[in-house]
């Protein structure tokens, strides 16, 4: 306690230079704050959009469709376990502990001539109760309904502004089916979709998954199953579960993927918030140099002082703690103001929202996901553990100036008193 209190006495003997450092651990602990808040928010928004849209957790489809994906081919389809029906193995995939939802899908290509030009789309077959009970599709429907009956479709807004369309309108798109026949049909607009995001909004259109069956001559089977469980983090678990189902049932032609293994930008994605831990640390760092310099600025001035305490029979640890203690004083503080700063900054953009429409249109040139409008996360957890990290990482750089003064010989450091 003797040696806290003269600790403490310390930091008020320069008030400007003990501002000026807190100051700099306030600032750096904002960053982190905001940067981690940043990341997690980007991250999370990029990795829903991909989750909901393309893979959900694990998603199972023929070996073979996963390298002709991209031309959409209807000749590699999940038709169950025996080729008896994708009915049989849902219910069974169902049944698993660890899902909680399971997402059948038909993508197809589909085109519309618009003013002798041909406008090319792609149709999704879905399970309206199954994307109802899951909720992001039908959350997202900006105005009618989710669509129910034969020849009823939804449409991303920035789609039907292309068809020349309103909602309730009829309009004929043409598609080729598991033949290869090129066939048309007309349909109903019943709902608008508007998810903020063009790729999405501008290319797709949805149809029961039933109609979807029909047109295409599909016979209980799909291109894709999308499971999902309780938490994304957890899907190895999740993927492990279905393998040992398909393994057993002998369907060793279908393919499991995790969604954070599917894409090489979600792997990026992934990667790089790991990567920024390290980043975080680096800025805290950046933030100690100015308590290194003033430490070291504080032994130079008080080198007598040293000595006088060393002749006096304090130990040189002693001596180490208390300039140790000086800085982790700075290092609290500023890091408390910093989670102050930052936390209310963080919980603000957590509930008005980042605007970045121009960055998300400029990605979206290259295909990427990404929301106009992304929400920072605020929670304790990044308060915790930037606070902690501030002051753990401030009082390890204290280490050396501090030993520095413990090191000094208490003639030498009286003898500093005649130069």
């Amino acid at each position: 306690m003797y040696l806290l209190k003269i600790a403490a006495r310390n930091l008020t003997r320069n008030k400007l230079r003990t501002f000026i450092s807190i100051v700099a651990v306030t600032a750096v602990v904002m960053i982190v704050i905001f940067a981690r808040g940043l990341m997690v928010g980007f991250t999370e928004s990029s990795f829903g959009m991909y989750i909901d849209n393309n893979f959900g957790h694990v998603r199972i489809t023929d070996s073979e469709y996963q390298l002709r994906e991209p031309l959409l081919p209807l000749d590699y389809t999940v038709d169950g376990f025996a080729g008896d029906g994708v009915e049989e193995m849902l219910a069974e995939l169902r049944e698993l502990d660890k899902v909680e939802h399971v997402l059948p899908r038909i993508r197809f290509g589909a085109m519309a001539s618009i003013d002798d030009n041909l406008l090319r789309m792609i149709g999704v077959g879905i399970d309206p109760a199954a994307e109802s009970d899951y909720g992001f599709l039908a959350e997202e429907i900006k105005k009618g309904r989710m669509p129910q009956t034969e020849n009823e479709i939804l449409v991303g807004q920035g789609l039907l502004a292309d068809l020349g369309a309103e909602l309730e309108d009829r309009v004929t798109l043409m598609f080729v089916d598991a033949y290869q026949s090129l066939q048309g049909r007309t349909f109903q607009v019943v709902g608008i979709r508007d998810s903020g995001v063009p790729q999405l909004d501008d290319n797709f259109f949805y149809l029961p998954l039933e109609t979807a069956q029909n047109i295409l001559w599909f016979e209980d089977e799909v291109t894709e199953v999308l499971v999902f469980g309780a938490d994304a983090r957890r899907a190895d678990a999740l993927q492990t579960e279905i393998n040992f189902l398909l393994a057993e049932r002998s369907a060793d032609h279908y393919s499991t993927v995790l969604w954070n293994k599917a894409d090489p930008l979600v792997e990026t994605y992934d990667e790089v918030g790991d990567i920024m831990n390290l980043v975080y640390i680096l800025f805290i760092l950046m933030g100690t140099v100015v308590i290194i310099s003033t430490l070291t600025m504080i032994i130079r001035e008080r080198t007598s002082e040293i000595g006088m305490m060393a002749a006096l029979g304090l130990r040189g640890r002693d001596i180490m703690k208390i300039f140790i203690l000086e800085g982790a004083f700075m290092g609290l503080i500023g890091s408390l103001l910093g989670v102050v700063g930052g936390g209310l900054i963080t919980f603000y953009y957590s509930r008005a929202g980042l605007h970045v429409e121009a960055f998300a249109e400029a990605l979206g040139e290259m295909d990427v996901l990404i929301e106009p409008v992304f929400y920072l996360a605020f929670n304790f957890e990044n308060l915790v553990v930037s606070f902690i990290m501030g002051v753990v990482i401030v009082t390890l750089a204290c280490l050396y100036p501090a030993y520095q003064a413990a090191k000094l010989e208490p003639a030498a450091a009286l003898h500093y008193i005649d130069e």
